[in-house]
């Protein structure tokens, strides 16, 4: 696989390169009889990528009781391209960390993101995992572009988990973070 990015890369770097190089060649005078001149043909096959069936993921701590549990909830991750693999990388505003808004809230609470996928080695972000902005895995597309489809049998999943221990103790409020997925063809 590092094999075909390197090559991609050095194929669009020519291509780069000799784009503004080379250009129509019209004669610069009239000859007898006939006139030849030359231009190129460039396509750009570029990768194309959509993202979508992201949702915002709600968590409530409603038990009252001494022991309420660590909170889980999720959103799907479905993705057509013109390549079958990509890699994501997820970028949180906070570091992976809830922070206080409304409400006598105060402070931050950690939290984990896992990225999986059937079939794919799950990849996870935050507390455990890798830090804000890392670019990790290799998963499957959903389809190609415009199908608009997830791939039931893919289950592709971002997963929300916050530990007891993390917010249990923390004022009541409002804790959000945003975060931003990308998917990268590999």
């Amino acid at each position: 696989m590092e094999f075909k990015k390197v090559a991609v890369a050095i194929a669009l770097s020519a291509g780069l390169a000799s784009f503004g190089l080379q250009a129509a060649d019209n004669p610069d005078s009239p000859t007898a009889n006939s006139s030849t001149g030359d231009f190129d043909i460039t396509l750009r096959n570029e990768v194309q990528m959509q993202l979508f069936e992201l949702t915002d993921v709600n968590l409530e701590n409603t038990d009252t009781g001494a022991t309420p549990g660590d909170l889980t909830g999720s959103t799907k991750s479905c993705v057509d391209s013109n390549v079958d693999n990509y890699e994501v990388t997820l970028v949180s505003s906070n570091s992976f960390n809830l922070q206080a808004g409304s409400g006598p809230a105060s402070g931050q609470i950690p939290y984990k993101l896992t990225y999986s996928q059937v079939g794919a080695t799950d990849q996870v972000w935050g507390v455990g995992g890798e830090a804000s902005g890392v670019t990790a895995g290799d998963f499957a597309k959903d389809g190609d572009i415009n199908d608009k489809a997830c791939n039931v049998a893919l289950d592709t999943k971002i997963t929300v988990d916050i530990l007891e221990a993390d917010y249990k103790d923390q004022d009541v409020g409002v804790y959000t973070d945003t975060v931003t997925v990308v998917v990268s063809a590999i």
